[in-house]
């Protein structure tokens, strides 16, 4: 079974330990940090299926980077905090928060928690949707790309390379992000072929690519829009 990836932001060590110790048992892959900063830098390179975060450290408020977070992607965030009251809840959730844990908790609580928002957020994404590039349409449902109505084949490492580029769309995803490995040299390379043979099927001149874009430096970006 692959592993789901979970990001755990916290300055307490000891919690950042024993969290990740009882996650790992529990078929999880748990990356931590221990900084805001950390944390950002961390997020431009890899996706988690959901992040857990502190809410206060000394490197600041985590209702600010769940902000930023939220203005570019759609992961689950759940807020551990040692405050209990009411109105620093409301603050949370209305800042983009999905859900919250007072400290001190049972880890199988905060397990419990992670499952009922990964089942949340997969029947969400199990819905219908529409995504257009150029006359190109992409169903996340049914995983099927079409033009005008007729269906373009698409290898099942196409279709993922794709997804993943459309969950992203207008932001830059860099190729370990889009790697199935992200430390595998071969894999990178994977990503470029994918890459290649992908706009050889959505672009109308590959070379100059209107749909895909290769940001310097930095990775590739889908251009596209829900419909």
């Amino acid at each position: 079974m692959i592993k789901k990836s979970i990001l755990l932001v916290d300055d307490d060590q000891r919690l950042r330990v024993l969290l990740k110790d009882y996650l790992n048992e529990k078929n999880f892959r748990v990356f931590t940090s221990e900084d805001f900063n950390e944390t950002k830098e961390i997020l431009e390179f890899f996706i988690f299926v959901l992040i857990i975060l502190d809410r206060l450290m000394p490197s600041g408020d985590g209702v600010d980077l769940i902000q930023d977070i939220k203005k570019t992607s759609k992961t689950p965030i759940i807020m551990l905090t040692a405050m209990s009251e009411n109105n620093d809840k409301i603050d949370g959730l209305k800042k983009g928060t999905d859900d919250y844990l007072s400290k001190p908790f049972e880890p199988e609580e905060l397990f419990l928690r992670i499952n009922n928002l990964l089942k949340l957020y997969e029947n969400i994404n199990q819905q219908e949707l529409l995504f257009s590039f150029g006359s190109f349409i992409y169903n996340t449902k049914t995983n099927s790309l079409t033009l005008n109505d007729e269906e373009i084949y698409l290898t099942e490492g196409e279709n993922n390379l794709l997804l993943k580029l459309i969950n992203n769309r207008n932001n830059t995803l860099s190729r370990e992000q889009l790697a199935e490995k992200e430390f595998d040299e071969s894999e990178l390379r994977k990503v470029d072929v994918g890459i290649t043979r992908l706009r050889q099927k959505i672009e109308n001149t590959p070379k100059h690519p209107q749909h895909i874009k290769t940001i310097r430096g930095k990775g590739y970006m889908l251009i596209c829009k829900e419909i």
